[in-house]
């Protein structure tokens, strides 16, 4: 939950006075300059370059008397190529409505010297799928030239923020100033990066200053949450001296506000609510029967709409929609009326970021959960493809806010405490697969049966597309698309069984099974006298990594998991068969119990050949240092691909 600037004028008592901006003296200080920027040999390789870019965030009364934020810009940027010009030829101003807007100038410096500007009279609305934004197109930008864009707008006040300072170009100066009446205090730490961070006070502001130089370009890496990994200054209020010395919103502080949040409308609810239980007949059944049948009735007849605003739990059962927090809302008071213990949880997903404790910043608490202390299971309260035990694979791993009551005299309070989300483990999430096969009379084809057989989040793939398609031709064509990938395009099956469904029944708990008989011609060449067959194939098209540049970020695989393939294959009578030492693989991170790993072999009796594979990722992150491990065990299933077995009459 953002909280807005209504909250801080509850804490805050300011005397009403003007006071002049500091990103105005910026404004009136700065000179232009046509001299284009020497760049380094590495630095003109680049699609362009950040020369330099300042945020300054101030905090302000305007002179009618209103409390206000307003946030300055100014930056430079070298050109260097066609994708560095198509990026930044059209400027997307981040306000709503162009009266927000009190400056606006870009230039562009060409190579020979011009100098063409536009400001406010140039910008113009986009519409794209139904969002309205403001641009601003800039004239005369080209290859080798720079561009220079100045703005000064009023935007939301927050008392927690975040900044991204890395670009999809490098970065040679990033710098965020926060500028506040002196006696308040933010503080700020910078995510990804080293960085200079100072504060002052002059003339009775405060501004806290951070700087980080030479940041490198971002890029997309697999196994890795970019988002995450930016280089971000994250920036919080801490203290207005003004009325003490005691810190602004404490985790503690978020406990209360959040409960006291989610508690909205309870005991008006209460009759609602129970009447609801009672009809639903969800009163009087066991604890973990009760939260399942109740999460069902959910995620089944209300439905999420984000942009409502959040009613309390009787408003909710009497419209049969809600947003995330009017969810919320009625689950706890179920929950209260049913006795069922719970905590509630807030938090982020550690692909946006990962959650810090130790910087009580209000800007990580995005996403409820529930946690229920008896059972030590989470539950994601609006989540539709999600069920009691299962929360997305990216809030695993992260801290976050637990929030629980605890009675203090008459009275029950809300206690917080940052706790780390617990990862899945490998036993939760496997995609298995066991084949039993033959090769025709002919010798021109395979033949067999397959069972695919997933759980956890490897279930979490597939099972919520087969609950949700309804139509038979629909789940047909799903069913048709699954084997395809499980195997090859070219697979002609019959009799295939899906089994293990139904989300809102104990079918849930169960692994996801999909069965079906097949054949095969595309993994058997005739070779002459030989018959090749393309057993590695089997096992399905894997992923390849391979590096343009070194590898910048740590590894994420999303949860702990395996992969476990027994493929027995019936050898004719009268064959023999060659190159069955290419199964025997065994790739790992080298430990004495190893943490991931593609290890394979197999054994030959009496014309039956049956190869073991075990592909397995004990943990979901793991350092950067390993990589090199890591790229080599996920290229080692790509390998196995290419593995090929001879047969020839004896």
């Amino acid at each position: 939950m953002k909280l807005l600037l209504s909250l801080l004028l509850t804490t805050v008592t300011l005397a009403l006075h003007a006071q002049s901006l500091d990103f105005v003296k910026v404004i009136a200080q700065h000179k232009v300059s046509s001299q284009l920027a020497t760049l380094s040999e590495n630095e003109a390789k680049e699609t362009g370059v950040v020369l330099q870019n300042q945020i300054v965030i101030e905090y302000a009364f305007d002179s009618t008397g209103q409390f206000g934020c307003y946030q300055g810009v100014l930056k430079r940027v070298r050109i260097n190529d066609a994708k560095s010009l198509e990026m930044y030829n059209k400027i997307v101003l981040p306000v709503p409505n162009t009266n927000d807007l009190l400056y606006l100038k870009a230039r562009s410096f060409g190579k020979n010297g011009t100098v063409k500007e536009v400001g406010l009279e140039a910008v113009k609305e986009l519409e794209e799928e139904g969002r309205v934004y403001k641009i601003l197109a800039v004239e005369g930008l080209e290859i080798g030239g720079e561009l220079e864009y100045i703005s000064l707008f009023q935007r939301g006040g927050s008392l927690f923020g975040s900044e991204i300072l890395q670009s999809e170009i490098p970065v040679r100066s990033a710098e965020v100033r926060i500028v506040t009446p002196s006696y308040l205090q933010f503080e700020a730490k910078v995510y990804n990066a080293q960085a200079d961070i100072s504060s002052d006070t002059l003339n009775q502001k405060r501004t806290l200053s951070i700087k980080v130089k030479d940041l490198l370009p971002l890029w997309e890496e697999k196994y890795a949450n970019l988002k995450a990994n930016l280089v971000k200054a994250d920036y919080k209020l801490s203290y207005n001296l003004s009325r003490g010395e005691e810190r602004l919103y404490t985790w503690q502080s978020a406990a209360e506000t959040f409960y006291d949040y989610i508690q909205t409308g309870a005991e008006e609810s209460r009759k609602e609510v129970d009447a609801f239980l009672t009809k639903e007949k969800i009163k009087g059944l066991a604890p973990e029967a009760a939260i399942k049948k109740l999460e069902a009735y959910v995620k089944t007849s209300i439905a999420l709409k984000e942009e409502e605003e959040s009613g309390d739990a009787a408003d909710v059962l009497k419209k049969q929609y809600a947003s995330k927090a009017g969810m919320m809302r009625l689950y706890v008071a179920a929950l209260e009326a049913l006795k069922i213990p719970y905590e509630i949880v807030v938090g982020c997903s550690r692909a946006d970021a990962v959650f810090d404790k130790d910087f009580d910043s209000w800007s990580f608490l995005d996403e409820y959960l529930l946690y229920f202390p008896q059972t030590k299971k989470f539950l994601d309260p609006a989540t539709p493809v999600y069920r009691y035990g299962m929360i997305d694979q990216y809030m695993e791993g992260n801290y976050a806010l637990f929030i629980q009551k605890k009675k203090e005299g008459s009275e029950f309070v809300p206690v917080g405490e940052v706790r780390m989300i617990p990862f899945s483990t490998i036993a939760d999430n496997h995609d298995d697969l066991n084949m039993e096969l033959s090769f025709a009379p002919t010798m021109d084809q395979i033949k067999g049966k397959v069972t695919r057989s997933m759980t956890g989040h490897q279930a979490a793939q597939l099972r919520p597309y087969y609950y949700f398609t309804k139509a038979e031709d629909d789940r047909k064509n799903l069913t048709h698309e699954v084997i395809k990938s499980t195997l090859k395009p070219d697979v002609t099956y019959t009799n295939p069984q899906v089994k293990n469904l139904n989300l809102n029944t104990e079918e849930a708990y169960k692994p996801f099974l999909l069965t079906t008989d097949f054949s095969l011609k595309s993994v058997v060449e005739r070779a002459g006298k030989k018959y090749l067959f393309k057993v590695g194939e089997m096992i399905g098209p894997q992923v390849e990594m391979y590096n343009e540049r070194p590898r910048q970020y740590g590894i994420d695989m999303g949860n702990a998991h395996s992969y476990k393939r027994v493929i027995k294959v019936q050898i004719p009578a009268g064959y023999k068969v060659s190159g069955m030492e290419a199964l025997k693989r065994s790739i790992t991170d080298g430990k004495t119990d190893p943490v991931m790993g593609f290890v394979s072999d197999y054994k030959l009796e009496n014309n039956l050949l049956t190869i073991n594979i075990s592909e397995f990722y004990k943990e979901a992150l793991q350092p950067i240092v390993i990589y090199d491990t890591f790229q080599k065990i996920i290229n080692a299933a790509a390998d196995f691909n290419k593995v090929t077995l001879v047969l020839e009459k004896i």
